[in-house]
């Protein structure tokens, strides 16, 4: 039998073609102009991305070369092209601009517009145990995609808007400027020696930076006096104060503080010859100890770095005198023990300029990580110590002798901190003269 077919389903598969035709061609228009508009996309971001860090960098570098730091980081004179401040501004605009023409855009200093770059400064942020203080630089760029099907449908233009913010802060003492810091993390256990202890009966002063610990605060009797001048007395966990304890101003509990703000790169040892052990007087080198011992008689210490090895007192004076101008002491084994039959005792950091390497500018005792061993450090009329006592896993003891003034121009830094004895304790922090961490910056979006 002979199927007659009706002219009416006649072109049918004509018709079916052109629809998958116009499918096909959608599809594709979708895998080329698609392919076309992320890959633009991406590659603005990334020029975004490198114009801010680029702008970002060059503010670091220009605040560390002018001498702007946390101190004197000071917003007003942003705009000011005469200023220090002004010269950072004009620094990371410039920057920005022309790693963004690397990259073939062309950007102005406006983002009204969504094609520029623009930096703003913040100097006072209150995030409750610091004030914190930054530069953002913002790159905005549009890109036009050039598309090949998508105009078939579509008569706008195809642009992308991207933005990219890095942050960068100036060169910033540890902890924010604290001048006592306790890193332990755990809560109070009673008058045990837990984050920061205030005990004894010393009148102490802190002057220029406050108490911060990063789990507990322990007020031990009621004899000592603690003030604290231009900062406050802040822990993160609990405390053993009361209201009726002498510490001013009052205890607050506040947020940790960043972690980054609370580590520091260690020195380098290698290289140093070594020289042994030192006991007793004499002018000695930098290089690797085991041990150094001074009961008396006059110890000089050139400057330079220090690495000692020994244990369980790798440095400990008992008597004598002991002077030492531009010396990092870099603790591997054992602890530290300097009595107050030492006087005089002038030990101080090195300065940041010139470079001192491979000491550390404004570190003054630095117990490496993994060394849990002791600071003690019982100081008289005569006593004087300048930079930061750094000990990260080690406790650190603050103590004056019987009705003494010891003076501690110093940042302790330790696992657990206590400060005890019964004298007159001066404890003195000037950003100029610790460790500081130097510019960071990190892209926020």
């Amino acid at each position: 039998m002979i199927r007659k077919r009706s002219k009416s389903e006649e072109g049918q598969a004509l018709v079916l073609l052109v629809l998958g035709f116009v499918a096909l061609l959608g599809f594709a228009a979708l895998a080329i102009d698609g392919g076309m508009v992320y890959a633009d996309r991406r590659h603005a971001q990334n020029a975004a991305d490198a114009s801010s860090l680029g702008g970002a960098g060059a503010a670091g570098n220009t605040m560390d070369s002018l001498g702007v730091h946390y101190e004197n980081f000071d917003c007003s004179s942003f705009n000011d092209t005469g200023a220090s401040m002004g010269q950072v501004h004009v620094a990371a605009l410039s920057a920005a601009s022309a790693r963004a023409t690397t990259n073939d855009y062309s950007i102005d200093y406006d983002v009204a517009d969504h094609h520029g770059v623009i930096a703003s400064c913040v100097d006072d942020e209150n995030k409750g145990a610091y004030i914190d203080k930054y530069i953002d630089v913002i790159t905005d760029i549009t890109r036009v995609t050039n598309t090949t099907f998508i105009h078939f449908v579509y008569s706008g233009p195809v642009q992308e808007q991207v933005e990219a913010i890095a942050r960068v802060r100036p060169r910033t003492p540890m902890a924010y400027g604290h001048a006592i810091v306790a890193l332990n993390e755990s809560p109070c256990s009673g008058n045990s020696l837990i984050g920061v202890k205030l005990s004894g009966s010393s009148d102490v002063d802190i002057n220029g930076g406050g108490i911060y610990s990063n789990g507990c605060l322990v007020c031990s009797g009621s004899a000592f006096d603690v003030a604290v001048l231009d900062g406050g007395v802040n822990y993160t966990n609990s405390t053993t104060c009361s209201g009726g304890d002498p510490v001013s101003p009052s205890p607050q509990q506040v947020t940790p503080l960043p972690d980054i703000t609370l580590v520091a790169d260690p020195p380098d040892c290698a290289g140093l010859p070594n020289r042994g052990s030192h006991s007793g007087e004499g002018t000695i080198q930098p290089g690797v100890y085991s041990k150094i011992t001074l009961s008396n008689g006059v110890l000089t210490m050139e400057p330079g770095l220090y690495c000692l090895t020994g244990s369980p007192n790798a440095f400990r004076a008992t008597g004598g005198e002991l002077y030492g101008d531009g010396v990092t002491i870099y603790v591997l084994n054992g602890g530290v023990d300097v009595g107050s039959n030492v006087e005089p005792i002038d030990l101080r950091a090195p300065d940041a300029s010139p470079d001192p390497s491979p000491a550390i500018a404004g570190m003054l005792i630095y117990v490496a990580t993994g060394n849990t061993n002791a600071v003690q450090l019982t100081g008289n009329n005569t006593s004087y110590y300048q930079g930061t006592i750094y000990a990260p896993e080690g406790d650190v003891q603050i103590s004056g002798g019987n009705d003494t003034f010891p003076t501690f121009n110093t940042q302790v830094v330790g696992y657990n901190v206590e400060i005890t004895g019964n004298a007159t304790i001066d404890i003195n922090f000037n950003g100029g003269e610790n460790y500081a961490t130097p510019p960071r910056l990190d892209l926020q979006e």
